[in-house]
């Protein structure tokens, strides 16, 4: 039986062969215009770093707009140049992966050749190559390669705080001079440190919300919202009415840092503790109503970014309206025209 299938199994091992070998042969013309990307990125945010460093050395040569240019324009850099290297990356584990590919399937082949003249194989035996081993080892590479990115992005500085916190708790279990102040004082660090993470990881969030890429504004303000409820003790009731849709990136940043710096200027600045926030998606427009208890501000004050709102419904095309009311709640209403999202077509 073996004997009569070998050339049918032969031919199909020599094709998958081919196939891997021009696979292999396109992945690294792909890897070598990746790296050289990565190399013009790398360059291109030494540039803005330089620029950044101008700036700040003579602040009062440069506009305030040309300041936080440069350095959105720097930060900008760097995540362009930090997205690349991680699909450089997963180029790299695929190529590994096709090279241990290949491997099986020239063994495959050899396996067959040598067998071709035995005596045939058990009804039962397994196949040479196990189709199924090497979908998992793809979908186990292409995930391992995504925790490597997520550690690298997000964890270096958590866990160098993480690491604080256990050295503290081994100091405190050797500390043997004055040992009930010792585990007072080192008590109190590891809760500074602990607190001191969290704000990081806060902070991480708010420098770029992935979510907001992959699932649009509606997800990303519901967390955001949680966030802010656990960090400052307040209440903040949400909500988004109407078919909510994805926007263009650009958009969907601008209003989520319009929504979020309002939010942070009535709750740092205003003293706000009761907050409620809504969006509401019409067919054309999208109107966020932002309505909070504390103090009265400046209806276009300067916002925690450094823009003021005016500004920042500029670039969106946008208007709103402050109102104080007796009861002295602050109602802002802001409403921006709803540009659709390119259609990505495939």
């Amino acid at each position: 039986m073996s004997v009569e299938v070998a050339p049918d199994i032969a031919a199909e091992l020599a094709t998958e062969q081919q196939r891997i070998v021009a696979e292999i042969r396109e992945l690294d013309l792909l890897i070598e215009s990746t790296q050289t990307e990565v190399n013009r990125l790398k360059a291109r945010e030494d540039q803005t770093k330089a620029r950044v460093e101008e700036v700040r050395g003579n602040p009062g040569g440069f506009q305030r707009e040309e300041i936080f240019g440069a350095t959105d324009e720097h930060a900008s850099a760097i995540g362009r140049r930090m997205t690349m290297e991680g699909q450089l990356a997963a180029l790299q584990g695929k190529r590994k992966l096709l090279d241990r590919v290949q491997r099986l399937v020239a063994g495959a082949q050899q396996h067959v050749r040598d067998s071709a003249s035995a005596a045939p194989l058990p009804a039962d035996a397994s196949p040479v190559i196990d189709e199924g081993r090497l979908l998992q080892a793809v979908v186990d590479t292409q995930e391992a390669e995504r925790k490597r990115i997520a550690r690298q992005v997000h964890d270096g500085p958590a866990q160098a705080m993480a690491n604080v916190v256990l050295q503290s708790e081994i100091s405190e279990r050797l500390f043997d001079v004055d040992p009930q102040r010792s585990r007072t004082e080192l008590a109190s660090l590891r809760t500074m440190v602990n607190k001191t993470l969290q704000e990081l990881r806060g902070f991480i969030f708010e420098l770029r919300p992935m979510i907001l890429d992959d699932l649009g504004l509606v997800p990303t303000m519901r967390r955001y919202v949680q966030t802010l409820i656990d960090k400052h003790g307040v209440r903040i009731d949400f909500s988004s009415t109407g078919r909510d849709r994805r926007l263009p990136s650009d958009d969907e940043v601008a209003i989520f840092r319009l929504i979020q710096d309002s939010l942070v200027e009535r709750i740092e600045k205003a003293a706000a503790k009761s907050l409620v926030l809504g969006m509401a998606w019409r067919d054309e427009q999208l109107e966020i109503l932002l309505q909070t208890d504390g103090k009265d501000l400046p209806p276009d004050g300067e916002l925690q970014s450094g823009l003021r709102r005016s500004e920042r419904l500029e670039l969106l095309h946008g208007e709103s309206t402050h109102e104080t009311r007796a009861d002295g709640t602050v109602v802002l209403n802001v409403k921006v025209p709803i540009r659709a999202a390119p259609q990505i077509i495939t």
